[in-house]
């Protein structure tokens, strides 16, 4: 199977790149330096010449607040972009894999959210998000729709991604304190797990629209604590309300994704929270052993 990865450099990009080349796919993965997904002739020729089976599309606008500035540029990207990306596949009669997000729903539900549950985004991300899965259900049958939440990856970091995980780390050894946003509730997932369960899924012909987080709920405060726990590390953590912090867009309160479908049949590898934390920091203090230092200053926010 011949793969190609859009959006590769990023922290899901980068973990699937790796992932798919120790089982020894065929892959040619592309930065956004190399292929700007929302330049459609551009990406027609690219993916004509890679002749691939399956498109992964990993790039996306993801900065929520400036989303809501720049509607344009959401709609570029997180819309347009995956239309084109679905007609250039339906010539080539490959499959496309297109990443999405909890904050399709408003976290109004009061339970964890099922596949089949209507979208009901706030944000003008959210909105932008559920645009391109439903052109891209429109124009291609062979997709599949993976929604997930809250990520951190050291391969992305390693390329200047930064996450939450990293952040924390920093802010906690050079202030011994965070203030951290305790009203928020979802499952933060880890990139590596995601690109296993990815690879799992693309390897069947089930396609459709799927939920792939990590097991468990943690508010970002909580969350917090167990890094600093997990690390060793004494740090105070100040619980705030969102509403207390300089957003610009709402916030789904309650947006923690339920993995019916991946359980349905039988292919759910994702992990408890803790479990996929305490492996991240594990990893993390190999590769700086190792000399392969993450950092968390720069953010390329078209690919996840």
């Amino acid at each position: 199977m011949r793969l190609a990865i859009i959006g590769g450099n990023g922290q899901v990009g980068s973990d699937l790149a790796e992932i798919l080349r120790e089982t020894d796919q065929d892959v040619i993965s592309f930065s956004r330096e190399e292929l700007d997904i929302t330049q459609s002739s551009t990406l027609r020729d690219k993916l004509s010449q890679a002749r691939p089976d399956v498109i992964i599309n990993c790039s996306v606008y993801h900065p929520v607040d400036e989303c809501e500035n720049n509607v344009e540029r959401s709609f570029a990207v997180n819309a347009t972009a995956v239309r084109d990306l679905a007609l250039a596949a339906k010539e080539l009669q490959a499959a496309v894999v297109q990443f999405s997000s909890d904050y399709v729903f408003d976290g109004e539900l009061g339970r964890p959210y099922k596949e089949e549950d209507a979208p009901t985004p706030v944000s003008v991300f959210g909105v932008s998000k559920v645009a391109g899965e439903q052109l891209l259900r429109a124009v291609l049958p062979r997709h599949f729709i993976v929604r997930t939440s809250g990520l951190y990856g050291l391969a992305g970091s390693r390329v200047k991604r930064g996450n939450f995980v990293e952040t924390m780390l920093r802010l906690g050894r050079r202030d011994g304190q965070v203030r951290v946003v305790n009203d928020l509730r979802m499952a933060q997932t880890s990139t590596r797990n995601l690109a296993r369960q990815v690879l799992a899924l693309m390897c069947t012909e089930h396609y459709g629209t799927y939920h792939a987080s990590d097991h468990g709920d943690y508010s970002w405060y909580e969350f917090a604590k167990k890094i600093f726990e997990y690390s060793a590390l004494d740090v105070k953590v100040t619980p705030v309300s969102w509403r207390d912090m300089p957003f610009v867009a709402l916030r789904p309160r309650y947006s923690v994704l339920e993995n019916c479908r991946l359980k349905a049949l039988g292919i759910d590898q994702m992990q408890p929270i803790d479990v996929a934390l305490r492996g991240y920091l594990k990893a993390r203090e190999a590769s700086s052993t190792a000399g392969i230092i993450p950092v968390s200053k720069g953010v390329d926010s078209r690919a996840l």
